[in-house]
């Protein structure tokens, strides 16, 4: 039914699996049921917008209809899916600068790196969505509204997907340096765990990474993805050899650099 009022603690799996469909002003209600908060409609057609670039909603506007939405969460997995092997496909073809200058060849894994919180939900699930939830209410109703909590938001933190890291020519000589030494000791490894593939895609995330630090000038999520994670990775993994006190090293350096050492 649409436009219901619904229980906030009612798992979302079950919320989630059920498509809506109606008016902007019906689907403005509905979230505001949700979330137990006023929404604008700057902040729902946002949403809309995230939905859209993932291939889970539709919107039309004709004269008869008017301004009319649907949601189609069945696909949420499929477009996980389609993210994740554009993903595995650009770094095993060395192309992981084409997933942010050529959005087109990989719409999915661009999707997926443009909207950290979709990918969080993903992997943490449906729990830590009502916690996330629950938090957001509590510091809504601090704040006297929403529109008051992303003003203060916004004035403290920029989002994480759209930070810029940038490094000066010696800066960048130096981690690059760095990173090649790391590669270099990846490649004389026999291989990563127990999958053959893990430690080509280990070698094509660093050779990415090294990339963006050539650069100079590359988004935040970017060097977490390529770089970062994939040095803490290696360093947990070979914490008592050399490869990993390189790795190690690299990657403090690098958290350092962008203020994420704290």
């Amino acid at each position: 039914m649409i436009g219901r009022v619904v229980d906030r603690d009612e798992p979302f799996t079950g919320f989630s699996a059920r498509a809506f469909q109606g008016s902007w002003e019906e689907l403005k209600a509905e979230a505001e049921d949700r979330c137990g908060f006023a929404l604008s409609d700057a902040v729902v057609r946002n949403a809309v917008r995230t939905l859209a670039d993932c291939g889970l909603v539709r919107v039309s506007d004709d004269s008869f209809a008017g301004e009319f939405v649907k949601t189609y969460p069945n696909k949420f997995r499929q477009f996980l899916e389609a993210a994740r092997a554009e993903n595995t496909a650009a770094v095993e073809g060395g192309d992981i600068v084409g997933l942010v200058q050529r959005p087109s060849d990989y719409p999915n894994a661009h999707a997926l790196a443009e909207h950290p919180v979709v990918e969080d939900y993903a992997e943490l699930g449906d729990e830590w969505l009502k916690r996330a939830l629950s938090g957001l209410r509590r510091q809504v109703e601090q704040a006297g509204s929403l529109e008051e909590f992303l003003s203060l938001s916004d004035s403290t933190n920029a989002p994480a997907s759209d930070r810029i890291v940038t490094f000066s020519h010696n800066q960048a000589a130096e981690f690059e340096a760095e990173t090649t030494a790391v590669i270099d000791a990846v490649e004389a490894l026999n291989g990563v765990g127990e999958d053959p593939r893990l430690r080509d895609l280990i070698l094509g995330q660093l050779r990415a990474g090294r990339e963006f630090v050539r650069a100079g000038c590359v988004k935040l999520y970017l060097i977490q993805y390529t770089l970062i994670d994939t040095l803490q990775f290696l360093a947990k993994r070979y914490e008592k050899e050399a490869i990993g006190a390189l790795a190690s090293a690299l990657a403090t350096a690098l958290l350092k650099h962008i203020g994420l050492d704290s």
